[in-house]
């Protein structure tokens, strides 16, 4: 059985852990990843989904993330923009 989980943002250390193009570590935690959701409750809510029979689920700790996960499918152009953005906006403020 396959099962799609689409967890939003997840608390963990995988952006600090992150190396930028020129090879150096990224370092920190950005404030959308540290606002997410605790691991080990996506861990059980993932299990118990699965155990229950869905297919296709969504693990999201907050609007913006739930939010996200619908444009993804009903508007993935304008999606990929709002990211892009947030991106350069994020990349000036660093």
């Amino acid at each position: 059985t396959v099962h799609v989980a689409s967890p939003g943002y997840i608390r963990t250390n995988l952006s600090k852990s992150a190396i930028r193009g020129d090879g150096s570590k990224h370092g920190q935690m950005d404030e959308t990843t540290a606002n997410g959701a605790d691991p080990n409750d996506v861990a059980v809510t993932i299990l118990d989904s699965s155990a229950d029979g869905m297919a296709d689920f969504v693990v999201a700790s907050s609007f913006s993330a739930k939010a996200a996960i619908w444009l993804r499918l009903l508007a993935p152009s304008f999606l990929n923009k709002m990211l892009v953005k947030r991106f350069d906006k994020e990349k000036s403020n660093s």
